[in-house]
């Protein structure tokens, strides 16, 4: 057991959450009385061992529960565990499942999650369109690597009409962050003679 403990980040984009171990009797005071936030905050705490014996099985459990009261970070966890398989097999399509499920709440990384899954046909049936259209929600919410991707279908007129001087915006959004090569690829547009212009699509993805 551990005191203070946290969400391991397999993949870089997932948030490192910071859970006070000795919290836990108020977390599950919470979740007992019904607040999802408490169920989730206990599943953390049985999954990484904070407060408590780590225990997979429960994390499931609290996770299950705090999903059901429509908490969108626990719907996006499962979709994490069924993509890395912690605690179960390793699924793709249940992880699309619960991706979709947080994305359609507006969680971003979960956007950018099951973009990746439909732009390489894991556990879903290869879709560029979709995964141009969820690289580019989650850009609208500040994630770079949204910006990133969403730059490059425009760019190569993959899953998105070609537009280069959008490719360009984009790349100018991850770039700010230092996002991977993005300067670079921004750099490449601008050398080639593109420059930015008044978005007047932007509030749509193609």
């Amino acid at each position: 057991m551990t005191l203070f403990g946290f969400v391991p980040a397999m993949h870089s984009e997932d948030k490192v959450e910071i859970i006070r171990g000795a919290d836990f009797p108020f977390y599950m005071k919470e979740a007992e009385a019904g607040d999802g936030e408490g169920m989730r905050c206990v599943a953390v705490c049985y999954q990484t061992g904070a407060g408590v014996e780590k225990d997979l099985r429960k994390a499931w459990e609290w996770y299950g529960k705090a999903a059901a009261e429509g908490n969108t970070e626990a719907q996006y966890a499962i979709g994490t565990l069924y993509r890395d398989g912690i605690g179960t097999r390793q699924n793709y399509k249940e992880a699309a499942y619960w991706f979709r499920k947080a994305a359609s709440n507006g969680h971003a990384k979960a956007m950018i999650n099951i973009a990746r899954q439909f732009a390489e046909g894991k556990g879903v049936l290869a879709d560029q369109r979709i995964a141009a259209e969820n690289y580019w929600r989650a850009a609208e919410r500040g994630e770079d690597e949204g910006a990133y991707q969403f730059a490059v279908m425009l760019r190569d007129g993959k899953g998105v009409a070609k537009d280069l001087p959008r490719a360009l915006k984009y790349f100018t959004k991850a770039a700010a962050h230092d996002y991977k090569d993005s300067r670079s690829q921004a750099e490449a547009l601008i050398s080639q003679g593109v420059r930015l212009s008044p978005d007047k699509n932007k509030h749509k993805h193609k």
